[in-house]
């Protein structure tokens, strides 16, 4: 029997692909426990409902986003460099988990508040990690002046728009799509351009 651990990640796994496939209406718990072989006591002992598994997926995937920006914030980096790791690390988390980012991008308006409030929490700590960068490279002259936070969205816009249509075996590999992206935000933002 696996581990707490990896039998509460495939319940999110198979979550997250079923409510990709499906949406959060078309999807329910007997059909992620029927994806499993699982029983719906033991999902049940795992996540409350299926909003909390909406939830948790939300969150996971948040989660994972915040704690890469705010390492790279973090770093002595050059606010260049910087920039370029964030975009590098929004492309890859959302090319390697497009169920996750589908299902929370597509279906987080089915949050109830007090979770839609906190996913958001989460969001605004991300861009505000990344407009502390652009603020960074603005005030040291390396980028242009412009509205940060109007900056911030459009990098990550341009980044997680990638759930919507990267494909692993399509025309450009995560590699490509990472350097063209890191490449676009560098030039939009350099001083003197």
């Amino acid at each position: 029997m696996p581990r707490s651990g990896s039998r509460r990640q495939a319940i999110l796994d198979a979550g997250a692909l079923l409510m990709q496939q499906r949406g959060f209406v078309g999807t329910t718990v007997e059909d992620v426990t029927d994806q499993l072989d699982l029983t719906k006591a033991a999902f049940y002992y795992y996540v409350e409902n299926k909003e909390q598994l909406l939830f948790q997926i939300s969150t996971q995937t948040l989660a994972l986003a915040d704690t890469s920006i705010a390492a790279i914030e973090r770093s002595g980096d050059a606010p260049d460099r910087k920039l370029a790791r964030m975009v590098d690390s929004f492309v890859r988390l959302v090319a390697e988990r497009p169920a996750f980012f589908t299902v929370y991008f597509q279906e987080k308006g089915h949050l109830g508040a007090n979770h839609l409030k906190s996913v958001t929490r989460i969001e605004r700590k991300i861009a505000a990690a990344l407009e502390r960068v652009l603020r960074e490279g603005m005030a040291g002259g390396a980028f242009r002046t412009a509205d940060p936070a109007v900056a911030a969205f459009g990098i990550l816009g341009m980044c997680f728009w990638v759930y919507k249509w990267f494909r692993p075996a399509g025309r450009s590999t995560v590699d490509e799509i990472s350097a063209l992206f890191q490449a676009l935000a560098l030039h939009g933002v350099a001083a003197g351009e």
